[in-house]
């Protein structure tokens, strides 16, 4: 009697994927809120009751599982089965109350830099002629700098020799728990070519605006504080 293996979507007998990984909204949270619980897909698998093999396609293609497994991955994942459809897209973080028994712990600066090590998304300040202004960039770290990509004439860029504030945050809503780092210092356009040069090298994050973003801004920091917002 000859037996055959169910098997799961996108799967083929004795071979890989069928074809290159395209990842749909719900592959790329489910992979995202994975990584930040930093477990492992065979991990999330076992914990959901699925196969590593479905939760593998679940990462890789678009999916539409069923309540039944959605409701498993988001228990598996400590959030919500409306989070992972994105139902909290187009809304700040935060609105959830908080741990009543918070403690509220200063970071130090090794700590604050260890944090934001990675780059990605935070929020540049200027003070320009109509008050403070606050902007969302993209931003790597280079050596003990940030250095923001930019193009002529923005506010960053216009003000790109001026003291700035910048900061970066991470919120887990479904654990309510949170952490913040300020950096204060002085900005300047990087011009000189052989730390541009550099910088170029260095500075692998894309601005997610697209575009040449060929001016470079590097805050130098003078002041670095934090903290982080844990349950008792």
């Amino acid at each position: 009697m000859t037996v055959f293996a169910r098997q799961e979507p996108g799967q083929q007998a004795g071979f890989g994927w069928p074809s290159p990984p395209d990842p749909g909204d719900l592959s790329k949270r489910i992979a995202r809120r994975r990584e930040e619980l930093r477990l492992s897909t065979a991990q999330v698998a076992a914990r959901a009751r699925i196969s590593l093999r479905y939760l593998e396609y679940l990462e890789r293609y678009p999916a539409s599982p069923g309540p039944a497994v959605l409701r498993q991955l988001a228990a598996a994942l400590q959030t919500t089965p409306g989070t992972l459809l994105g139902a909290s897209a187009d809304t700040p973080p935060g609105r959830s109350e908080g741990q009543e028994q918070a403690l509220a712990l200063k970071l130090s600066p090794a700590e604050c830099r260890r944090l934001i090590s990675a780059g990605g998304i935070g929020r540049v300040a200027f003070n320009t002629a109509s008050g403070p202004v606050v902007l969302p960039v993209n931003f790597t770290v280079v050596g003990t700098s940030i250095v923001i990509r930019t193009d002529p004439g923005t506010v960053i860029e216009t003000h790109g020799e001026d003291r700035a504030a910048f900061e970066v945050d991470h919120v887990d809503e479904v654990l309510r728990e949170g952490w913040s780092v300020l950096i204060r210092g002085q900005a300047h356009r990087v011009l000189q070519p052989g730390e541009l040069r550099h910088v170029r090298e260095a500075a692998t994050t894309a601005p997610w605006a697209g575009g040449a973003r060929d001016v470079y801004v590097r805050i130098v920091p003078d002041r670095i504080t934090g903290r982080r917002i844990r349950a008792r």
